[in-house]
Parts: C-alpha cells; sequence; structure tokens
C-alpha cells in the first residue's frame, strides 16, 4: 500500500485575495444623486400640500392685514376686500377669506369691495354676491353686527363681476371703468363636421332623450337648443332680479332710470345726430358715464372716495379711523425665506374652458381667454 506524499516544506500555501470593487460608475453615482434629490423633494412638497390644506381648512385663510390709509394708531377700521380677475369656482376662496375675515372683526365698521373683474361662471358669481349681502346684512359666522358696503370698481367690473357690486348700497367706478353687461351666456364647440370628415365618431349609450346635449359631435337638435335656451332664461332673469333688488332704495325706489328690457335711444360718438337702440340688460358693457346716466352705479369716483364714502356711513372721516387690506395667506416659501411670493399661475383645465363645456357664464364679451387664464 502506497503511503501519502508529504508537501514539501519549502513550498509556499496559495493566497486568494479578493479583488478590489471597482469604483461606482458615473450614471450609478448620478443615479443614487437623483434618488436622494427626488426623495427630499417629496418630503418638501408634502410639508406645501399639509400647509395649503391646513390654510384652505381654516376659518378666514390666515390672511393678513396691512396698513393702507387713515390714522395708523385708531382702532375702528374701515376694511377693503379685493375682487380680482374671473371670478370661476374652486379661484375665489381669497375672496371669500377676506370677507369672512371682515366679519369677523369687530373692529372693521366698514367694508368696501375693489372689484376688478370681467365676470365669470354663474354660480362663483352668485355665491360671491350671497356673501356680501350675508356681510351687509351681519349674517356671516362669526359676524355680530351689520356692516355697510361700499363698491370701487377698477378697469372693468362687469356681468359677474357688476353682479357681486350690486350687493353694495353705494357703487363707485372710476371714469374709465367698462361695466354692466347684464346677461349670459353658454358656447359650446361644434366638431360634427371635422370629425365626419376624418372618419371620426362617438358612441354614446345614454337612457333619457336629453342626455349627451351639447356634444361637439353632433349638430344641435331643436330640443336640445330649447333646453340650453330655458337653462340660460333662467340664469339671465336671477342676473336681472339681483340687480333690481340690488339697485331699489329703501321704500322699493328704483335708482335705475329704464327697465332693464326697456329700449333705450342712444346718440352715436362717430355720427352725430345718428341714434342706436340698446336696452341696459342687452349684455353689452357700458362707460361709467353711460352707467350713472341710467343708475347702475351711483358715483364717479376712485377707491379713495369710496373709502371715504364708507367712513361718512360710519359716522367718521380717515383722521379717525384706520383703512387696512387684506394680503394673501403666508406661504412656505414666505416662512422660510422671510419674503413674499405670488401664488403659483393656475393650471389650465378643460372644463373651464369657455366653450369646451355647456357652463353657463356671467363674462363680459372679449374676456372669455379670462375663463382659462387667471391672475
Amino acid at each position: 500500500m502506497s503511503q501519502p506524499t508529504s508537501s514539501s516544506p519549502n513550498s509556499n500555501p496559495v493566497l486568494f485575495v479578493q479583488p478590489a470593487p471597482p469604483p461606482p460608475s458615473l450614471f450609478s453615482r448620478a443615479f443614487h444623486w437623483f434618488m436622494r434629490s427626488f426623495f427630499l423633494l417629496s418630503l418638501l412638497l408634502n410639508v406645501l400640500l399639509l400647509m395649503y390644506v391646513a390654510n384652505e381648512l381654516a376659518v378666514d385663510g390666515n390672511v393678513r392685514e396691512a396698513y393702507y390709509a387713515g390714522h395708523t394708531q385708531a382702532e375702528g377700521k374701515i376694511a377693503i376686500v379685493r375682487i380680482e380677475g374671473a371670478i370661476v369656482e374652486g379661484f375665489t376662496s381669497f375672496a371669500h377669506q377676506q370677507l369672512r375675515r371682515a366679519a369677523r372683526d369687530e373692529h372693521v365698521k366698514a367694508v368696501v369691495l375693489a372689484i376688478d373683474s370681467p365676470g365669470g361662471t354663474v354660480t362663483a358669481s352668485d355665491e360671491l354676491y350671497h356673501a356680501c349681502v350675508q356681510l351687509r346684512e351681519g349674517k356671516l359666522p362669526g359676524q355680530k353686527q351689520p356692516k355697510p358696503l361700499v363698491v370701487s370698481m377698477g378697469s372693468v367690473a362687469a356681468s359677474g363681476g357688476y353682479y357681486v357690486a350690486v350687493a353694495a348700497e353705494t357703487i363707485f367706478a372710476q371714469p374709465t371703468t367698462l361695466t354692466g353687461s347684464i346677461g349670459v351666456y353658454a358656447q359650446l364647440f361644434d366638431v360634427s363636421e371635422l370629425a365626419a370628415k376624418h372618419g371620426i365618431g362617438l358612441n354614446m349609450i345614454k337612457k333619457g332623450e336629453l342626455k349627451g346635449s351639447g356634444s361637439p359631435f353632433h349638430k344641435m337638435r331643436a330640443e336640445e337648443e330649447r333646453e340650453f335656451s330655458e337653462l340660460l332664461e333662467h340664469a339671465y332673469q336671477r342676473f336681472m332680479a339681483v340687480v333690481t333688488e340690488g339697485r331699489s332704495q329703501p321704500g322699493g325706489k328704483q335708482r335705475l332710470k329704464a327697465g332693464l328690457r326697456d329700449e333705450i335711444a342712444l346718440e352715436t360718438l362717430t355720427m352725430p345726430k345718428t341714434r342706436y337702440v340698446r336696452r341696459l340688460a342687452d349684455g353689452g358693457g357700458w362707460t361709467a358715464a353711460q352707467a350713472l346716466e341710467y343708475g347702475l352705479i351711483d358715483q364717479i369716483g376712485y377707491l379713495h372716495d369710496a373709502v371715504e364714502a364708507a367712513a361718512r356711513r360710519v359716522g367718521t372721516d380717515l383722521t379717525s379711523i384706520r383703512v387696512v387690506r387684506y394680503q394673501r395667506p403666508t406661504t412656505f416659501l414666505d416662512s422660510l425665506l422671510g419674503m413674499r411670493s405670488e401664488p403659483p399661475t393656475t393650471g389650465l383645465r378643460l372644463r373651464d374652458v369657455p366653450g369646451a363645456t355647456a357652463r353657463l357664464w356671467y363674462l363680459m364679451p372679449g374676456f372669455e381667454l379670462e375663463g382659462i387664464v387667471w391672475r
């Protein structure tokens, strides 16, 4: 039997050395940097979202008060509430927050609505009007007494903007203001011929004869047009009723110098002695001078004049009362950087494009894009 041979005492043991890992590639380093940044950004966005939700749930939105005019140390105040841009559902929270803040502040004796708006949707305009009437009558949540309401119109306060304005007892318009535009409209796209030309169709399964009314993929039928006409007439009648009520004095006397549907003979500026016929509620705009002549407004003046009128309503003047205005709620960047930042531009939503969906608008002619781009 053979014996196992022993290894030579001079032989060297074999060593296995683990090779060093290769350095991370440029792509790997960039990927890890991106993931860390994405994680931090997601945390920041969640913080911003929570702050936004908390602010929206607050009673007055944490709007900030700033001095505007008058006696700096006076206890009594007049509040300027700004209503600017298109009046559309979901984008009137700042206006409502200002109204609630003014209502709950017992030191605010009167409110001046500074309106610069061509109008907006029927429902959003009516909601703002209702809130202003409640403020005037002392019925907003947390409000203890009625507060006089004065309006100061800016460059335009028409259609839904005028709808809100008639909640006030006194309306001022600047000399260059466009106002009125008492009317309502709905416009819908019609791509039926284009769709038929390119072989595009829409299969609709429905219950109810009028379901699918206003679809852009078929010509509007007579019964559909009648339906929309009834909806428009209802909103139109509501608008005229609000104006009639708002422009009536105690005792029922009308400030309007003509009926809203009465014919008014006007003389043209371009062709003297040539007359044409209009109605106050024909949907068109009026200059400040015309609005004053026919009782749509009470006085021509600027914001300062409206503030002075509000002070007189509460038995004082600007030497004895403080005028304040409200600023938008503090954002995360305001707190982080100690600076003011403007709210981000609102994104486009298809349902808010005039003509894209079957919505009713109190919007002045020529301002249709205001329904897409808000300030």
